[in-house]
């Protein structure tokens, strides 16, 4: 079950593409703030491109001794402070990069403290009394249609039933990409969050998606219960959800006739969601 509550805790750093960060990394390597420190920016090189390798859990003071400041394989942390208190210079420079030369940039990178592994931040300016508002989002919202992802129902039957929530979930996608009004994420970016327990304003981002639909489907013998949330992805805030079950007929027909009720009571609250400019959750 925790697959389908929005996790409401901190947000951890946006979803930002490797592509996008590497052409930002470029861009801070070649500022007059980190141009002059040859083992700085080899030190933010390193990392970064460990991170997106998907080896940030093995960035400890050991491997960035030996890996950028050329320490022996005898090299001792505790009787070696260089990569401490390097981790700290670069910490300060990127802090001014960020201020100064760097304040426009839409990305930046952080090293938490007592850490090694970057993180990649998106960087929101605040808005001033001109800058467009809810109404601006809303009325966007009306004339392209509303942004909207079905990501993968869980499974929580017997391992034989997996198909029976992937083409519920499949069944939901082709639903809304025939609606009026709605423009539905495309399969293949819905199902790479499959089996993933993501914050769900950061798979919004990711997605480019204002509301998230997600849910879980269980068998048990002849009846199959489907529970269903429509999420706010801005917020993380849970709009609507609902329990139905019903007699498991024909496979086909039984995702069909889930997939008809399921959406049109969404599409209930998605009018009323763009009438106004911000979700209210259903009675």
């Amino acid at each position: 079950m925790s697959k389908l509550v929005p996790n409401l805790g901190p947000p951890g750093p946006p979803l930002i593409r490797p592509d996008l960060v590497h052409r930002h990394l470029e861009k801070v390597l070649l500022s007059a703030e980190m141009c002059r420190s040859k083992k700085l920016c080899q030190f933010l090189r390193f990392t970064v491109d460990e991170v997106l390798r998907g080896h940030g859990s093995e960035l400890k003071e050991y491997a960035i001794g030996v890996g950028v400041f050329r320490r022996g394989r005898e090299f001792d942390p505790a009787t070696d402070p260089i990569v401490r208190v390097q981790a700290r210079r670069l910490r300060a420079k990127l802090e001014h990069y960020y201020q100064g030369e760097g304040r426009e940039e839409a990305i930046q990178i952080e090293y938490p403290v007592g850490g090694y592994s970057p993180v990649f931040v998106r960087r929101v300016r605040p808005q001033d009394d001109t800058a467009p508002g809810k109404e601006a989002t809303a009325a966007s919202e009306n004339k392209v249609g509303m942004p909207l992802a079905v990501l993968p129902f869980a499974d929580l039957g017997p391992e034989d039933s997996q198909c029976f929530s992937d083409g519920l979930t499949d069944e939901l996608i082709h639903t809304f990409s025939n609606v009026p009004g709605v423009r539905a994420v495309a399969r293949a970016s819905c199902y790479q969050f499959k089996g993933k327990s993501e914050d769900v304003r950061r798979i919004g981002e990711w997605l480019g998606a204002r509301a998230l639909i997600c849910g879980s489907v269980r068998r048990e013998g002849t009846r199959v219960r489907v529970l269903a949330q429509l999420i706010d992805a801005q917020s993380g805030l849970n709009v609507w959800s609902a329990g139905y079950q019903w007699e498991l007929g024909g496979m086909l027909e039984t995702q069909a006739k889930i997939s008809q009720e399921v959406s049109g009571i969404i599409m209930l609250q998605l009018a009323n969601w763009a009438g106004q400019g911000s979700p209210t959750p259903m009675s």
